[in-house]
């Protein structure tokens, strides 16, 4: 691989950690974050360096793994996370059945249609779901803290006079 393709990799391979640092909880993520950042560049460079592409997949093998021990668990009483990672579970099983459908009209592609076959029927619409309800739920946030209800009780939103 050339050096450009390589530093290509490698910021490319940055952005996207960048990313995922958006899973781990908020405390973490302001004490921490810079440093896991560089810490995973490090990483990278050192992978690269030392086994090339392989070396940089267990870097990302290590990354993900992080990701599901610590990040994902730490999110677990945040709405803003958890609705998002239901609706995408729950959407990734109902997109299943289509592609299991169309799994036979595919036999005879390439690899790389299959694989675009795959992120366009069932990881784009769950990605779109997760996304929806990141926005539901920060839009529930502010709406019930702008319009003041939760200063209202249940007899004053279901009177008459409340309309």
């Amino acid at each position: 691989m050339s050096g450009d393709i390589m530093n290509g990799l490698l910021r490319l391979s940055a952005r996207v950690y960048g990313g995922m640092l958006l899973l781990y909880p908020l405390d973490l993520r302001r004490e921490f974050g810079p440093e896991m950042g560089e810490l995973f560049g490090e990483d990278l460079m050192d992978g690269w360096r030392s086994s090339g592409f392989a070396g940089v997949l267990r870097v990302w093998w290590c990354a993900v793994c992080e990701v599901l021990r610590v990040a994902i668990p730490g999110q677990r009483t945040n709405p803003a996370f958890v609705v998002p990672a239901i609706a995408f579970v729950f959407s990734l099983l109902a997109q299943c059945g289509p592609l299991l459908s169309i799994r036979h009209a595919l036999a005879q592609e390439s690899s790389t249609s299959v694989l675009l076959v795959v992120l366009c029927a069932l990881v784009l619409p769950s990605v779109v779901t997760a996304m929806t309800a990141v926005v539901v739920v920060h839009i529930g946030k502010v709406r019930v803290v702008s319009l003041g209800l939760s200063s209202l009780d249940d007899r004053t939103l279901c009177s008459k006079s409340a309309i």
